[in-house]
């Protein structure tokens, strides 16, 4: 059986990274005018308990506001955070977030290690 894995603020090119890798469902939750994906994705959690991460794409205050919504709706979810700004981590951490910074070098290769700490 796959793991299923629900997605939010995640760019395409991350998408497709873990689209190759195989062995996930993904399920995405795009933002939209009248709510965030993040929201989405924390109702959709209260009906279907089986993801088993979920990976936030958001940068910056808005990623962060994010984790801690997800956090407090499932405070057993594994989350990953990629962001592109350092330092959120130790907010990350606070909240009991994985946290991956998005930056050089390229994060297709590490993908995959990601995964295995988070699951």
């Amino acid at each position: 059986m796959k793991k299923m894995i629900a997605l939010c603020g995640v760019d395409e090119k991350i998408y497709h990274i873990l689209e190759q890798y195989g062995g996930f469902q993904i399920l995405r939750f795009f933002d939209e005018r009248e709510r965030r994906g993040d929201v989405k994705l924390a109702y959709f959690l209260q009906n279907d308990p089986s993801v088993e991460l979920a990976i936030v794409g958001y940068s910056g205050a808005q990623g962060l506001a994010a984790c801690d919504y997800l956090r407090t709706q499932k405070s057993t979810l594994p989350i990953l955070w990629l962001c592109d700004r350092g330092e959120f981590e130790p907010e990350a951490r606070r909240l009991g977030v994985n946290f991956f910074g998005t930056g050089p070098p390229d994060l297709e290769p590490t993908i995959p290690l990601i995964l295995k700490q988070c699951i």
